[in-house]
């Protein structure tokens, strides 16, 4: 078990922060802010920012750089669909990534594995039991629960929302991860933390496109976060 696992699995809140471009200066801001982990893209039009990520060979150079300025543990999004190759993922693996996370209907059964953390991504689509037997598969190790429509993103959080995280929290042995399709405020960690969504990862709806922006929601996050 890696360290960052064991820190979600652990009863400490986590803070993520999906950086919305493949920059040194956005995963500097995150990391001094206080992120525990930061996560960028490869092979997909972010829905949230609308910024398309290149291949692993148009990014690898940008990703390389991150790598280097950063001592958090970092996660890719290698894809939206199926065609990612085994030589693709060896080389995720070879350059450092702590975790891999993507929808669990776009990765291939054989992407598992290795020395990543496995991440499965859900949507609304996904039934409750669907849920519990992905999260029972022996590979992956944390749930991504995005679960909010995309024509629903940038509203602010609802009490629905609260009740369907809290569901997660009781149907799962393994830790989840809430990302912010919603436009989350530092006001509302209480109340996920409240309901079991202590594992929280911050993206373009709140941070904003740039260096400034990341940093100064990562840092209101981390605050919010440790003040329980």
């Amino acid at each position: 078990m890696s360290a960052f696992l064991e820190k979600l699995q652990g009863a400490t809140p986590c803070l993520i922060v999906s950086i919305p471009g493949n920059r040194v200066d956005m995963a500097r801001a995150a990391e001094n802010a206080g992120a525990d982990a930061i996560k960028v893209h490869i092979n997909v039009t972010h829905h949230a920012s609308g910024i398309a990520f290149g291949t692993l060979e148009q990014e690898r150079a940008a990703l390389e750089k991150i790598i280097a300025a950063v001592k958090v543990p970092l996660g890719l999004v290698p894809g939206e669909d199926l065609a990612i190759s085994a030589e693709t993922l060896r080389h995720i693996g070879a350059m450092g990534f702590a975790f891999i996370d993507g929808y669990a209907h776009t990765l291939p059964t054989w992407a598992r594995g290795g020395k990543m953390d496995y991440w499965a991504a859900i949507n609304p689509t996904y039934t409750t039991t669907e849920v519990q037997h992905l999260a029972n598969l022996p590979w992956v190790d944390v749930i991504e629960a995005a679960i909010i429509p995309t024509d629903a993103y940038g509203q602010l959080l609802s009490m629905r929302d609260l009740a369907r995280y809290r569901e997660l929290r009781q149907i799962l042995t393994k830790p989840f991860v809430v990302p912010s399709q919603r436009k989350l405020r530092a006001e509302d960690v209480q109340s996920l933390l409240a309901v079991g969504a202590k594992n929280l990862m911050i993206g373009a709806v709140v941070t904003g496109m740039d260096a400034g922006g990341v940093e100064t929601a990562t840092r209101a996050f981390r605050r919010a976060m440790d003040t329980r």
